[in-house]
């Protein structure tokens, strides 16, 4: 028995001269997940990472974002004379990524991935409450018709961004920020009427609004981040 004691005595001793002379070295391996929660740009969003590699401080991270509106809003064109635009915007979007701590000492981070959403438009409708006056043109409810318009973009995105907040964490709850933005594509127009727009060439001017809308391919983000380590921490 004593001979089996020194045994496991000898292999700690020598476990623990190793931890102390080999870099990078951690007999214990930090938290390996983290759940959080996120608020910004992008809606409120729900988000897990998974460490993958602790000595490059390299983690995986997946989550889910929603935001919408749809408040109408009821526009002064003239004295009594209102339309509504009915908004239909929404993000609902899921997102997969690597997120890196370039800084053994920082909490500074670059992250990369790419999300998929369903909704990928900016769409609106509009109507008139009762006779309206553009400008001194005077026209019916039934002569302004329905007019449906919006911009859609490419379902599939790609995600580039950087901010403040620990890959391995030193608390249990820790809270981050995020600024980035999505590669959205081209957009592309979407219209649809019934009125006084069909008398028009309105049709004709759709590509030209498409190319004076080119730019605008890219969604901001500025999110705020708070995650919870699950496990044991560093």
């Amino acid at each position: 028995m004593r001979t089996v004691r020194l045994f496991f005595l000898l292999c700690l001793i020598n476990t623990s001269l190793y931890a102390q002379s080999t870099p990078g070295f951690e007999p214990r391996p930090a938290s390996q997940y983290q759940v959080g929660i996120q608020a910004g740009t992008t809606g409120i969003g729900l988000y897990g990472e998974r460490l993958l590699d602790q000595a490059h401080r390299l983690a995986l991270r997946v989550g889910v974002n929603y935001l919408a509106y749809r408040q109408p809003v009821r526009l002064k064109t003239a004295d009594d004379s209102y339309v509504v635009i009915d908004p239909d915007f929404m993000i609902s979007l899921a997102h997969a990524g690597l997120r890196w701590n370039p800084f053994k000492r920082s909490s500074f981070f670059v992250t990369a991935g790419a999300g998929y959403t369903w909704n990928p438009a900016l769409r609106f409708v509009l109507t008139a409450e009762n006779t309206v006056n553009f400008g001194g043109l005077v026209m019916t409810a039934e002569d302004v018709g329905t007019i449906r318009a919006g911009l859609r973009w490419n379902p599939v995105v790609a995600y580039l961004g950087t901010g403040f907040g620990r890959v391995i964490p030193r608390r249990r709850l820790t809270v981050g920020v995020e600024l980035g933005g999505y590669y959205l594509g081209k957009p592309t127009v979407e219209l649809d009427y019934e009125g006084f727009l069909e008398t028009t060439t309105i049709d004709e001017q759709v590509p030209i609004v498409e190319r004076n809308l080119a730019g605008y391919r890219y969604l901001p983000v500025l999110n705020l981040n708070v995650a919870y380590a699950i496990g044991r921490l560093r």
